[in-house]
């Protein structure tokens, strides 16, 4: 049996979901694991979409959900050939293909998600806000494709946790596989040399990456920042994502504007290693694509131990902050680090340490080993450090 990859989206496509099924889709290649990809065209959506939102106007609902719709799974899985139906399909999405599809069809399905819907509707991971109505049959969709999966595999733990405790999966199916950063090192890619003076005779830079600056955590970055250079420090703010006029005259913040990170690598790398501390204080996230993005490059990180930015910060290259710590409470911590430069030659030590386990290759292999053997022994876990990984490299 073909095994394929589904998405809300072309996975062919850099922009289909931030590119995460791209780099999957291409590392299966390199793999042999799953090297058909599902093409759905959304573009076909936007009409009945109109539609769909007005006529739930005229009946007194309120519009919105449109993507978790009977309607919007019927369009989607209309333009889907039969074979890749009758395919082994691994799917990024909880709703599309619906399990019973592909079941009738004669496939067989897996999951690969992030988040459950469970959680996104109720201010975990996100704060998606639907009508209630798509919200309830969201929930039994969602159950119900999961009964009827293969295998559920999600992108940190406290995914995994709703799956079992909300959402029914029985644990004998329920796996746990980090996903790579959403980049590729070049082949002659060798690490930047540890710079010294950080705080003292150059900035201590903190970088950020992100569209949804407020959500995932700018102002309070930035109020680190202005604590720590009350304490003396120089300390700036190098921010990649947002519009390129935004916080003009900000001290303290070099706003470089968005970067196209699969269109310019080099720009997007050359950004990241410029970066002492790649930074993620969300209060709300279902991974933290950005903090592995920053030890992929051998950059160390911080940000809030919450959800599934808890997966993603190494004790031994990161900061795992609470989220009740105020800021003068971690500009205490960071006032230490700047204070012992061995500690931050570690730091970076560390993540370029953990840099080579956190690939799409690394990750289609987990994959791969699961369907194989229907375990992984040695998961790459970056929450437990360094210790627990038998194959990093010093």
């Amino acid at each position: 049996m073909n095994r394929s990859i589904a998405a809300v989206g072309d996975v062919t496509s850099q922009s289909t979901w931030s590119g995460i099924p791209w780099f999957f889709w291409q590392a299966c290649l390199q793999a042999g694991f799953a090297t058909v990809p599902w093409r759905p065209d959304l573009q076909a959506a936007k009409k009945p979409r109109l539609f769909w939102n007005l006529k739930r106007l005229l009946v007194g609902k309120k519009s919105g959900g449109f993507q978790y719709s009977t309607a919007f799974l019927d369009l989607l899985e209309q333009q889907v050939p039969r074979e890749l139906k009758q395919s082994e399909v691994i799917t990024f999405h909880q709703h599309f293909p619906r399990a019973r599809t592909i079941q009738s069809a004669g496939g067989v399905i897996s999951h690969y998600v992030d988040a459950p819907f469970a959680a996104l509707v109720t201010g975990r991971g996100l704060d998606l806000k639907i009508p209630q109505d798509i919200v309830r049959h969201g929930l039994e969709a969602e159950k119900e494709n999961y009964a009827l999966s293969q295998r559920v595999i999600t992108m940190g733990r406290w995914a995994a946790d709703v799956m079992r405790e909300e959402c029914g999966v029985d644990a004998a199916k329920l796996h746990t596989i980090l996903p790579g950063a959403n980049m590729a090192l070049p082949t002659d890619w060798t690490f930047p040399n540890f710079r010294e003076g950080a705080g003292r005779t150059r900035d201590f830079v903190l970088g950020f990456v992100g569209k949804e600056w407020e959500r995932k955590g700018l102002p309070r970055l930035l109020d680190l920042r202005d604590e720590l250079a009350r304490r003396g420090w120089r300390v700036a703010v190098h921010a990649a994502g947002l519009t390129i006029h935004m916080f003009e005259g900000r001290t303290g913040l070099r706003n470089v504007g968005f970067i196209h990170k699969l269109k310019d690598p080099a720009r997007f790398l050359a950004f990241l290693v410029g970066c002492d501390l790649g930074c993620l204080f969300s209060q709300r996230e279902a991974l933290g694509i950005s903090t592995l993005e920053f030890l992929r490059a051998g950059v160390p990180v911080a940000g809030f131990a919450h959800e599934g930015i808890a997966d993603t910060l190494p004790p031994d290259a990161g900061f795992r902050f609470d989220l009740s710590q105020s800021i003068s409470e971690k500009a205490d911590i960071l006032d230490d680090y700047l204070k012992d430069e061995a500690k931050q030659y570690a730091f970076y030590q560390g993540a370029r340490c953990w840099s080579p386990l956190l690939s799409w290759d690394r990750c289609v292999q987990e994959f791969q080993e699961l369907w194989e053997t229907s375990t992984i022994c040695n998961p790459v876990r970056p929450w437990l450090g360094l210790a627990s990984q038998p194959n990093a490299r010093s």
